[in-house]
Parts: C-alpha cells; sequence; structure tokens
C-alpha cells in the first residue's frame, strides 16, 4: 500500500473524515523541507507557466465589448458618475431650508461680584433651552429649493451625455486603430512590391536590359516606402495606446469590419427633421437650458433678498441665576419675526446687476449651442449620406486602380509601359484601399454622431453598428 493509500486508511480506521488527495498531497509538501533541487524544479515550472500564459492570444472583442469595458475602466466615466451623485445633493441642500430648523443651546457661567463688595458676591448662571425657526415667508429660500431641483436634473443630463460621448470616443479610438492597422498593410504591402521593382530592376541593370534610372527610380520608391512604413507603425501604436486608455483592453485583439458593409441612409426623416429632433432632445442644448433656469432663479433669488423675510419661531428655556428671585425659572415663547434689509452697503444692488449679468449670458450660450448643434447634425447628416456614396466611389476606384496596376505590369512586361509607370500604379492601388477604409470608418461614425447630436445615442444605436463587426 503506498504512504497515500495508508493515510487515507488511516482516517478511515479513527472515523475522522478524510481528507482528498489533493489535501493530504498538500500537507506532504508543507511537511517535507524543499532541496535546492526541488526548488529550482518548482521556479522553472512556475516560469514556464508564466510564459506559456502570456503567449496566450489576447481575448479578441468587438465594439459593443470595448464600450461595456470602458464603462467600466475609463476615469473621466467614473469621475462622471461622482459628479451626478454630488449634484442628486443639491435637491435636499434646497429642500432644507423650507423645514425647520431646530438648534438645542445650552450656557453656564460663574460672576465674582467686585465692586460693591457684599458677602456671598458669587453666583453661577446656566440654562438649557431648544428653539425652533420654520420660514413662513422668505424668497431667497424657496428659490434655493427651486434651485436646487434644477441642478439635480442638471446633473442627470450632464451624466447622460457623458454616456453618449464615451460611446463616440470608444467608436472613434477603436476605428482610429481599425483605420491604422489597414494603413500599416497597405504601406507594408507597397514596400514590398517596391522592394521587388528594385530587385528586378538591379538584376534587369546587371544584364543590361535596364538603365542605372530604373534602378535609382526603384530605390527612391523602395525608401519612400520604408519612411511611410516608419510612420505608420508609429502612428498604429499611438491608436492603440488610445483605445487602451478608454478600456483598459489589448488592441491587438480588435475585431475588423465586415467587407461587406450595407450602407444604409438615414431614416425616412430629411434634414430638417434631424434638426428639430436634435434641437427637442440634443442634450447640449438641454443642459444649456438648466443652465438659463439656474441662472433665472439665481436672478429671482438675488431680488428677494430686497424683500422682508418672516419667520416663525419657538422656543423652550430652562435657566438657574442665583443672583435673581426666584432662582430657577422655565419659559416658553411662540412668536413672529420680520426682518427688512433697509441698507446693505449697495451690495444686494451689485448683485442683482451680477445675476441679471449671467442670465444674459445663459441665454446667448443657449443661442451658440443651438447653432453648434444645427452645424453638428449637418456634419453628421452629410457624412451618411455623402459618406455612403464615398464608399461606393471608392469601391469602383480600387476596382479601376487594380485594373491600372494589372494592365501596367504587363505593359512593362512587353515594353509600353516604364518601371515608373509601374510604381506609380502600384502607389496609387494601396493607397486607394487606404481611402477604401477610411471611408468606411467615417461612415459608420458618422451614424453614431448624428443619433447623439440628435439626442438619441444609445446602446441600440451602438449595437446597429456593432453589427457590421467580423465576429
Amino acid at each position: 500500500m503506498t504512504r497515500l493509500g495508508r493515510e487515507a486508511a488511516r482516517h478511515a480506521v479513527t472515523g475522522a473524515a478524510a481528507p482528498n488527495q489533493n489535501d493530504i498531497i498538500r500537507n506532504r509538501l508543507r511537511q517535507q523541507p524543499l532541496t535546492r533541487t526541488a526548488m529550482t524544479s518548482r521556479i522553472r515550472t512556475l516560469t514556464a507557466l508564466l510564459i506559456a500564459a502570456a503567449a496566450l492570444p489576447a481575448q479578441a472583442f468587438d465594439l459593443m465589448e470595448a464600450w461595456q469595458q470602458a464603462r467600466g475602466y475609463d476615469a473621466s466615466f467614473a469621475a462622471a458618475g461622482y459628479d451626478r451623485d454630488a449634484g442628486h445633493e443639491k435637491a435636499p441642500q434646497g429642500r432644507a431650508g423650507l423645514l425647520p430648523q431646530v438648534a438645542l443651546s445650552a450656557d453656564y457661567s460663574r460672576t465674582n461680584l467686585i465692586q460693591p463688595s457684599v458677602a456671598g458676591g458669587n453666583f453661577t448662571t446656566h440654562g438649557v433651552g431648544v428653539q425652533l425657526t420654520q420660514p413662513v415667508f422668505d424668497v431667497s429660500k424657496y428659490t434655493g429649493y427651486q434651485k436646487g431641483k434644477t441642478s439635480s436634473a442638471l446633473a442627470d443630463t450632464r451624466f447622460a451625455a457623458s454616456e453618449q460621448q464615451l460611446i463616440v470616443d470608444v467608436a472613434q479610438a477603436y476605428f482610429n486603430v481599425l483605420l491604422a492597422q489597414d494603413t500599416l498593410a497597405s504601406t507594408q504591402a507597397t514596400k514590398k512590391a517596391f522592394a521587388s521593382q528594385l530587385e528586378q530592376a538591379k538584376t534587369a541593370f546587371e544584364v543590361g536590359t535596364a538603365t542605372i534610372t530604373d534602378t535609382h527610380e526603384a530605390q527612391a520608391g523602395y525608401d519612400g516606402a520604408v519612411a511611410q512604413e516608419i510612420l505608420a507603425e508609429s502612428d498604429l501604436e499611438i491608436k492603440r495606446n488610445a483605445l487602451r486608455r478608454l478600456t483598459g483592453l489589448d488592441p491587438l485583439a480588435v475585431q475588423a469590419v465586415t467587407p461587406a458593409l450595407p450602407l444604409d441612409q438615414p431614416t425616412n426623416v430629411d434634414l430638417d427633421g434631424w434638426i428639430a429632433q436634435a434641437l427637442a432632445n440634443n442634450l447640449d442644448i438641454k443642459a444649456q437650458e438648466q443652465n438659463l433656469a439656474l441662472a433665472s432663479q439665481d436672478l429671482t433669488e438675488k431680488r428677494g433678498q430686497r424683500l422682508p423675510v418672516v419667520s416663525l419661531t419657538a422656543g423652550y428655556k430652562d435657566n438657574t441665576d442665583n443672583s435673581t428671585l426666584p432662582a430657577h425659572t422655565r419659559a416658553s415663547s411662540v412668536g413672529l419675526q420680520l426682518t427688512l434689509p433697509l441698507y446693505a452697503g449697495g451690495g444686494i444692488n451689485s448683485r442683482v446687476r451680477e445675476a441679471a449679468a449671467n442670465e444674459n449670458s445663459a441665454k446667448d450660450k443657449l443661442e451658440a449651442t443651438r447653432r453648434q448643434v444645427r452645424e453638428q447634425v449637418r456634419q453628421a447628416y452629410l457624412g451618411v449620406t455623402s459618406g455612403a456614396a464615398l464608399v461606393k466611389a471608392q469601391q469602383q476606384l480600387l476596382v479601376s486602380a487594380k485594373s491600372k496596376l494589372d494592365s501596367t505590369r504587363l505593359g512593362k512586361e512587353v515594353g509600353v509601359r516604364t518601371n515608373l509607370d509601374l510604381l506609380q500604379a502600384e502607389q496609387e492601388y494601396y493607397n486607394d484601399q487606404t481611402q477604401l477604409a477610411k471611408a468606411r470608418y467615417n461612415y459608420l461614425l458618422a451614424k453614431l454622431q448624428l443619433a447623439q447630436a440628435a439626442g438619441q445615442l444609445g446602446p441600440q444605436q451602438l449595437a446597429e453598428v456593432n453589427a457590421y463587426i467580423v465576429r
């Protein structure tokens, strides 16, 4: 019987709960000291496991998964959530000004009478009291309550705008990575073609069928492709870092957009309809409208400082004063208190003028935001409509460029086209590939930007774009 078997049998005889085999092995390893050889073996095994784990491919993700990850990773979005929570506290703070204010007070004092000097001239005073104050008429406090509700709603609007902006930012970073990858691939293909042409030119020059000019042209094209490749690699690394900053995901695992991209036009609503929707639903406009409401309420609050304030007061006082008779007294009181400012050094009028200027500023900012949103809607609408036409045009241009490349390659073989003609045709073809990819990504991004401008961007619109991602 093995050692493990004997240990299991011993637990069975004693009636104790028999540990599983992993527990027995773990206990034996703890009891036995490790030799240098065993320790080295374990370290090598652990190192091998870590290397194997690092070598595993990153988990592929699409646009929707990148956005979901960014919601929990992006620090700016997390800060927007806390800003919303802080803004929600404005409502109870404003409401508190309309509720009763209750305060407890207590005092104690000892007096040593110096003049005139009498026997027993030392006495103490102490007491405790409760005071309640309830506003009856106070324009400033009522307006503060309204401002608290508006500020709380403004916090929700700003957070909703942050959610929409996060969708656009993630999509922009995602498509930037794809475009940078496509650009690098086209640059590398151009470099490979130029390298092949350079090799052929050198061979032709050595056998005397071409001039040194062909070699120099091919060398210049190859050197230019090398420089472009360096720039493309640097740009790709920058775009990947931007996506990683937003999502925390490995940008090497982004999924590509399907080649057969449906080119949908906006819904049956025309441009004027989209503008009308934006003016009614755009979150930037809504936030500025709430800012204007806050400014108007602030002006009302400042003007209210000129009006009388009426408060209901009630109190109870239990007091002991050894210098008077009777020494112990208890009293309650109820009354109305009116306060009317007569002169405050001009501060109230100054604050009113300041609030009026802020209100006018908020009105102009609202109008500026509306004009800006109209422009954003026009740009995004054209980005979708003209973008779809541009994608089709670029697709046809790529077909034509491929035909031109094939014809130029054949013409060079029969001697009617030069090496420079072939290099230019190859460069144009790969450049058209990049332009087609750029048009496709701009079209998809414009769909999201149009929904954002109209105040309709959400997970559903993102899912529609994500449906074009290859899985």
